[in-house]
């Protein structure tokens, strides 16, 4: 708490000699503390000595200030703590979450510039999010303890926003990873890994209120070059252009019906081994279907009940060992299913997933919602790897020649006490399908209890 203290401070004076040219500053937050539960994230029962349990406190800290410069001019500078309970040697170090500029009008009234640590995210966070896959972090208190809850979310980029209302035009550019050095030996490559393309968003004037996006990104990796193992270094670097669209539009009233379809072309090293020196080529599809239907019925209007279903379809690769064509799709930058167990286990690759929930307000100030979630192989695998939140590798026992994953049924209610206080539970249960065998059968759970207070 001192450091917290001591960082704040240290912010309020050097921002002091600049309060005679700033206009408006906000200064907001939220602290957010939450019990956390889970059992069997391994699929194997415990066998009480604690290696397949996690049962504990941890408290999530985030401090920001906006400060408007001019009417065109603005700053933002947030900092954030993440710490387990009764750790403080550890965990008690303050970091650098957000710190950027946003200058508008720039150049041309249109023209909006957003540079430094920021967030962001496009449509339903399928393809791009500055959270990126969301079960990853290499710093703070929940590294290596519960990676996929962590709210750092922000990445270091240069945004382009052009406002042509009802057209929105993003040009972005990220550095995901400054890694410096030679990938090879006796090179001068460097091994950084940048994500850039643009997002077109157009919100038409039809009844039906649709709104049409398409995008074109681009991940390149020059950390995974081939040949990054083999002194020749004559391989290229990971290159992955993902051109796709995303369609939302409400047919009648109360029903939103929204489709995503995304390609993936390029070319990846080979991760089996068997040609170091050679890339992969790169060909992968998804497609994402959503429906909610707020229900009409007048007996139940005062719940405010919600009906969602939702179909995501992600490539996988039938002879991903020694061949040409990579087919898998890659997850990107995705963040959907934070909080869930298959999310927390699995990337989002490979997969057919289907996914019906429930949402309800049985009393006031009070929202109920149950979701069950199915998912099945798209493509048969010949073994599986699996990295936990707390960053532990599985290799469970597995049926070669079976599809069905297994589902996921959760159920979330949320406590507004006021309108800055919040409580929050989250209960799931993972039954792990036919492609485990009985040696990795047990059903993984968990529990999620929290309260935050924003400010």
């Amino acid at each position: 708490m001192k450091k917290v203290l001591l960082a704040i401070c240290a912010v309020a004076l050097m921002s002091a000699p600049a309060f005679a040219s700033v206009q408006n500053i906000k200064v907001s937050g939220d602290v957010d503390s939450t019990y956390l539960l889970r059992n069997n994230f391994d699929f194997k029962s415990d066998s009480m000595d604690g290696t397949n349990t996690q049962n504990l406190f941890f408290t999530q800290t985030r401090l920001r200030v906006d400060a408007d410069l001019t009417d065109n001019v603005g700053a933002t500078v947030a900092l954030i703590n993440e710490r387990i309970w009764d750790t403080e040697s550890s965990d008690s170090n303050v970091d650098l979450n957000l710190a950027y500029v946003t200058l508008r009008e720039m150049l041309y009234s249109p023209l909006t510039v957003i540079a430094g640590r920021q967030n962001f995210a496009y449509g339903n966070s399928f393809i791009v999010d500055s959270a990126g896959t969301n079960r990853t972090v290499t710093a703070g208190g929940l590294n290596s303890v519960a990676e996929d809850l962590s709210k750092r979310t922000a990445q270091d980029a240069i945004r382009l926003v052009f406002d042509y209302n009802p057209l929105t035009l993003d040009v972005l550019f990220s550095q995901i990873a400054e890694n410096g050095g030679a990938t090879t030996s006796g090179t001068n490559d460097r091994n950084d890994v940048y994500l850039y393309g643009t997002n077109a968003n157009y919100k038409f004037s039809d009844d039906w209120q649709t709104v049409g996006e398409a995008y074109f990104w681009v991940k390149q990796n020059n950390n995974a070059q081939a040949g990054s193992n083999n002194t020749s270094g004559t391989g290229k670097a990971d290159i992955i252009m993902l051109p796709g669209f995303r369609v939302s539009t409400n047919p009648v009233k109360g029903l939103n019906v929204q489709g995503e379809f995304a390609w993936q072309f390029g070319n990846k090293t080979d991760p089996n081994g068997d040609n170091v020196a050679e890339n992969k080529n790169h060909n992968a599809f998804a497609t994402q279907l959503i429906a909610n239907y707020m229900l009409p019925f007048e007996a139940t209007a005062q719940w405010n009940p919600v009906v969602t279903g939702v179909f995501t379809h992600l490539s996988g690769d039938k002879t991903p060992a020694g061949a040409d064509d990579d087919k898998a799709w890659d997850p990107f930058f995705e963040n959907q299913g934070t909080g869930t167990i298959f999310s927390a286990l699995f990337n989002l690759s490979n997969a057919n997933i289907y996914q019906l929930s429930g949402q309800v307000n049985p009393i006031q100030d009070v929202t109920a919602k149950v979701t069950w979630t199915d998912i099945w192989l798209d493509e048969k695998i010949p073994s599986l790897s699996i990295t936990g939140p707390d960053n532990t590798s599985y290799s469970p026992a597995i049926n070669t020649g079976k599809k069905e994953l297994g589902n996921e049924v959760s159920v979330e209610l949320a406590y507004d006490y006021t309108e800055d206080v919040q409580f929050g539970l989250i209960t799931g249960w993972f039954f792990p399908g036919d492609v485990f065998t009985s040696a990795n059968d047990v059903t993984a759970s968990q529990v999620l209890l929290n309260g935050n207070v924003s400010f």
